[in-house]
This record gives C-alpha cells, sequence and structure tokens, in this order.
C-alpha cells in the first residue's frame, strides 16, 4: 500500500526541509521512529527499507508518500514555462504533465538525468492525483500501484 498525504502550506515561506519534516512525522505516526537518511543525490530514504518515501512541494501543497514499495512522487504548480526550458527539455503539448513525470521519476530513481528523458504515461505504475485545477500531481512506482491511498493531512 502507499499513502499520500497532502497538507496545505503557506507559499510566502521558505519550505526547505518541510518535506523531510512531514514525512518523519508521518512515519512517527505509523510508529516507525528510524531516522531518514539521505543518497547522495539527497534522495531521502530509510536505511531498513521498510518503507519507501518521498515528498514534494508547489505553491500551496506539499504532498508526502509513504508505501511498501519504491515511489517517487512530484505536484507542480502550473505556470508559464520559458519557451527555451520547452525546447531544451523536449516537454510535449502537455509540458507541465510531462515536466511532473519526470521530476517524480527523479524522485523514484534519484537519477537527474531523467529530467531530459521523455516519460510515457503508464497508468499500472503511474497515477495522476486531484488536487486542485492549478496543479499537477504523479505519483510513480518501479512497480504496480495496486493500493494507493490520498489523505488530507491539514495544515503545515
Amino acid at each position: 500500500m502507499i499513502t499520500c498525504t497532502i497538507f496545505k502550506i503557506n507559499e510566502e515561506i521558505n519550505h526547505s526541509g518541510l518535506g523531510r519534516a512531514a514525512l518523519i512525522r508521518l512515519l512517527k505516526k505509523m510508529g516507525i521512529e528510524e531516522k531518514l537518511a539521505l543518497t547522495s543525490s539527497g534522495k531521502p530514504y530509510l536505511p531498513s527499507n521498510v518503507q519507501y518515501v518521498s515528498s514534494s512541494h508547489s505553491g500551496k501543497y506539499l504532498i508526502c508518500a509513504i508505501g511498501d514499495q519504491p515511489v517517487g512522487i512530484d505536484i507542480e504548480k502550473i505556470r508559464e514555462l520559458h519557451p527555451g526550458i520547452i525546447a531544451r527539455l523536449k516537454l510535449s503539448e502537455n509540458p507541465f504533465e510531462q515536466w511532473t513525470l519526470r521530476e517524480a521519476m527523479i524522485k523514484l530513481t534519484g537519477d537527474p538525468q531523467a529530467m531530459f528523458e521523455e516519460v510515457i504515461f503508464d497508468k499500472t505504475c503511474m497515477q495522476k492525483i486531484d488536487l486542485d485545477p492549478g496543479y499537477v500531481c504523479v505519483i510513480i512506482s518501479d512497480r504496480n500501484i495496486e493500493d494507493l491511498k490520498v489523505e488530507k493531512g491539514g495544515l503545515l
């Protein structure tokens, strides 16, 4: 099972470390006291691999994913992208969906090169999470996502 918890946050403050703090809080709520570690690329993980974690924030939302399988999650507030970025990354007709898929893939694999590779949406191991019409949110795993629970976590 993968549980995604959505928090509302203040857009005006610096959110550095907020995702990690929310993950720690959610893990404690699950009875997991193990400390999060970071890979060399900055991806958070639990050394025991008892659960897999990912988080993302954009605009007024922060979302955390905790599951029994590897996960990558990304949320993006839809905004205008510079045409140079669209061209350099070869983003498709739905640039924010492709951007979000690629960011989620980076968070799943820890490989920043994923930003430069097109990701084809596969509904067996990728799911869109509906939040708000002004946002795109995607969760990815390296295997089928069969049990996904999305819950609201309140204000952070």
